[in-house]
């Protein structure tokens, strides 16, 4: 028999939007409840370290000219409008509040940073405590801070929990059934459910259905334990409105980024690219933006792409340093280039940190970078075709000695290929989980199939981001932990709304 349990809010899933969620709806007064299935709160997110915000206290003192219509214009272009523009102005608007908002709570920033050249600078990086240099995992310490905030205010958190089933009577919500890691069913009658279990990463399956993809094969995106697509089919199974899952694109060398982070940077400048067939398909410019890079690779036949440099490329970066350096892996030089490639040939181990723990065991012994002394190598190695590889190096490097007639890569970038030993790393799409599957309003009330609110549902984070259209827009970097954290804040805040509302 079921043991009963009663809360003005259920939250499901304690990541970057659940937590949030949850603190929000406890600042409004409600009692709330926080199911998460794992033994911690902030998920992935974890791992990452900041969140986008435009006109943010620290963009004025460091005197960025990006405005909130700048962001909003941006990305409504970005997704030709195809995406809800109420949503997309209130979390814009509402993202410097944030960052004041969580600084109360005791995080402090290191300021505004791009991700890539291009980039507009809404990144905000969170600092670590003794230091002032970004750190992989920085964003642990904010989630530490949501979930004490979220203690002080009374937030009764159920680790290892599961929730299995939404109820639904007369059209509104009234409860959640779970089992908690003792084993017993309960049933919490509630007037809100907040969904925020941050979509289906973590599910083959669902990404071969609704993505077409064969995970392992022709995408190596991370897979988060947990994240399986169980939130998404509880909100399905009440009636929701489906929308178009996309995965949050990049690419990616397994085996290689985030272990050996020196080949992988180095193997990722805008260097030679080319697909199976030995033809280029890409201006190589782009390659520091990941998401437009990953969706090229994923055009290719078999969804693989390869990037070719030799001794006299390697030598110039360790004279003049490499064209982009990351923010993120921050490789500024070659001085580990020589132990990496030798420890990677030789099938030794090197130190490896952050985002190297989320990666799949099959996918750190994977072999996708090789040393080889002819383009005849390359081929026999990497099964590219021969004769069309020659052809278009010979190509290219005419096009080093003039112009890029093809893609019009910029001229600095032209490196030709002439002899000595090659190095050769092959690409794959990536990714950091999906984006989207339910449809939302600008309230982040959960729409049924007829676009029509289901009274009492919410969804936020990830499950109810379809704000990028078919891709991440990378131009505005921070945006996916941006959104999980203020589309959490808006459902918590606007849940008790409901509540407290003539509608309840």
């Amino acid at each position: 028999m079921s043991e009963s349990m009663e809360a003005d809010v259920v939250v499901i899933g304690g990541g970057a939007s659940g937590i949030t969620a949850a603190v929000a709806a406890a600042e409004k007064g409600a009692s709330v409840l926080l199911v998460e299935k794992g033994s911690t709160t902030g998920g992935a997110a974890n791992m990452g370290m900041g969140f986008f915000a435009v006109e943010s206290k620290y963009q004025k003192a460091q005197l960025v000219d990006f405005s909130q219509e700048d962001a909003f214009r941006l990305l409504m272009e970005y997704t030709h409008w195809r995406v809800d523009a109420r949503l997309v102005r209130k979390y814009i608007a509402q993202s410097a509040d944030t960052v004041e908002w969580v600084e109360k709570m005791g995080v402090e920033f290191l300021g505004a940073f791009k991700y890539f050249q291009n980039s507009t600078q809404t990144w905000h990086v969170v600092k670590t405590a003794g230091s002032n240099v970004p750190a992989e995992r920085a964003a642990s310490n904010l989630y530490r801070a949501l979930t004490a905030q979220s203690e002080d205010l009374g937030v009764q958190i159920m680790y290892r929990t599961t929730a299995t089933r939404i109820v639904v009577e007369d059209g509104a919500v009234t409860g959640v059934e779970l089992t908690g890691e003792d084993g017993v069913p309960r049933v919490v009658e509630c007037n809100a459910v907040i969904v925020a279990t941050g979509g289906f990463g973590n599910n083959p399956t669902m990404i071969h259905d609704y993505m077409g993809y064969e995970w392992g094969k022709d995408l190596h995106s991370f897979r988060i334990p947990g994240v399986d697509g169980d939130g998404l089919s509880m909100l399905w199974a009440t009636g929701a409105g489906r929308t178009e899952p996309v995965m949050e694109l990049t690419f990616t060398t397994p085996g290689v980024t985030d272990v050996y982070k020196t080949i992988s940077e180095t193997m990722r400048q805008p260097n030679l690219m080319v697909n199976l067939d030995g033809l280029r398909f890409i201006d190589e410019e782009i390659m520091n933006n990941t998401v437009f890079t990953g969706n090229s690779v994923a055009r290719q036949r078999q969804r693989v792409a390869f990037t070719i440099i030799n001794d006299e490329i390697v030598a110039d970066y360790r004279t003049k340093g490499l064209d982009y350096v990351t923010f993120h892996h921050n490789i500024k030089t070659m001085d580990k280039w020589d132990r990496e490639v030798a420890a990677y040939v030789g099938g030794e181990a090197v130190e490896a940190s952050g985002l190297s723990d989320l990666h799949n065991e099959d996918q750190k012994h994977q072999k996708n970078f090789w040393v080889c002394d002819s383009l005849e190598e390359v081929a026999a190695v990497t099964g590219i075709d021969l004769k069309n590889l020659q052809a278009t190096v010979t190509e290219y490097n005419g096009y080093c000695d003039s112009t890029d007639s093809q893609f019009f890569k910029p001229y600095k970038y032209l490196r030709p290929l002439r002899g000595g030993r090659y190095y050769v790393a092959r690409h794959f799409p990536a990714g950091y989980g999906s984006l989207g599957g339910v449809n939302v309003n600008d309230r982040m009330e959960v729409l049924d199939t007829a676009g029509l609110k289901i009274p009492g549902l919410y969804a936020s984070g990830t499950d109810a981001c379809n704000i990028f259209g078919d891709s991440y827009c990378f131009y505005m970097p921070g945006n996916t932990m941006g959104f999980a954290i203020n589309s959490g804040r808006m459902a918590g805040y606007n849940s008790m709304e409901y509540i407290d509302s003539d509608d309840f």
